[in-house]
């Protein structure tokens, strides 16, 4: 069956779509990211924001973000988001620590999208009992058949990032537990993992355990600064995971960062909230009355401060009254001089 353009549609205003869209990416992109793609070329000279995007697709600013993120790690789109940055944990460590610190190793790259044929994958499974167990296991766990498109991400995440089957399978139960089980949400999270090294039962055990951690401290601090999203992203995950673990501080502090983030910032910004964090944590406020202390010395200093400057105003040192009074001369008198 061939296919046709209409030649009496009545075109309008058109735009461009990347060819590599259709040619490489359409296969392994999910509808909702396809969708949100369109959207964003559709609206690319009009600066689109990313409450615009949800708002047409119907869908938080979480799974916004993601659907955004895809299409960003392909390098289809560049986003320009102060808290989409990967942020940077505060060092708990002194400055000569700093200094004997090991370099840190490199992000991993997204997985290739040169992918095994199905005939590769069928061989891969016959011969590996082990990526047979991780596709039926898989099925199970997510409720629906593996195809072509997860098949290929399973045997990435094993075979290029090196996590062991029963890694990625706690993997994919956690995106379960969330309702973020699409392939490119394994994927990054498969990703993460990998980056951080969880390749052992014990140490996915611990990291989900962070993560659901994370996620009931933000449904708290959500719902104190009525934010909506109903879970975070893997980069507001990632601050939490920092300020929680790292810096040990409550919900509350986090809330008090956010409002002086808030005096400051016209959207949400976690970078900034991170960086507010990161000074209490130096100057040792721990806790909410901490930081009103802080603040109450801070406005008692700087009365001290202009008290003294208004003294030493008043106090000049000589006396004005004085100076005036022997500055007054009495008035010149012109005498007469007789003629002779």
């Amino acid at each position: 069956m061939k296919i046709n353009v209409n030649p009496s549609l009545q075109w309008g205003a058109v735009f461009q779509v990347p060819a590599a869209v259709v040619d490489k990416y359409l296969k392994i992109a999910s509808p909702e990211q396809i969708k949100a793609l369109l959207w964003v070329l559709r609206h690319a000279s009009d600066s689109p924001e990313l409450s615009e995007l949800c708002a047409v697709l119907k869908c938080e600013e979480g799974d916004g973000r993601d659907y955004l993120k895809f299409w960003e790690e392909l390098g289809i789109l560049l986003c320009d988001d102060a808290y989409n940055q990967r942020p940077s944990p505060p060092s708990l460590k002194s400055a000569d620590a700093k200094n004997t610190k090991k370099p840190q190793k490199p992000p991993l790259e997204p997985i290739p999208l040169i992918n095994p044929t199905s005939e590769q994958i069928l061989a891969r499974a016959n011969e590996s009992p082990e990526i047979a167990f991780l596709f039926n296991e898989s099925q199970k766990k997510l409720g629906r058949t593996v195809g072509y498109d997860t098949q290929c991400v399973l045997l990435m995440l094993h075979d290029q990032y090196g996590l062991p089957v029963e890694v990625i399978l706690m993997i994919i139960e956690y995106c379960v537990s969330v309702n973020k089980a699409s392939v490119a949400y394994i994927s990054a999270v498969g990703r993460d993992w990998a980056e951080k090294e969880i390749d052992s039962i014990e140490k996915a055990d611990e990291q989900v355990e962070i993560l659901r951690r994370c996620n009931g401290i933000w449904k708290e601090f959500a719902a104190m600064a009525g934010i909506s999203n109903p879970r975070p992203t893997s980069v507001q995950s990632e601050y939490l995971r920092t300020w929680t673990y790292e810096l040990s501080f409550s919900v509350d502090m986090i809330f008090l960062a956010y409002e002086e983030m808030a005096n400051h910032c016209a959207k949400l910004s976690f970078a900034y909230i991170n960086k507010v964090l990161t000074n209490w944590y130096d100057s040792g406020l721990k806790t909410p009355s901490d930081v009103a202390e802080a603040a109450k010395k801070r406005s008692e200093k700087k009365s001290s401060s202009k008290r003294e400057k208004s003294a030493n105003k008043n106090d000049a040192s000589y006396d004005i009254e004085e100076y005036k009074r022997s500055t007054i001369q009495d008035p010149i008198v012109y005498k007469k001089r007789n003629k002779k």
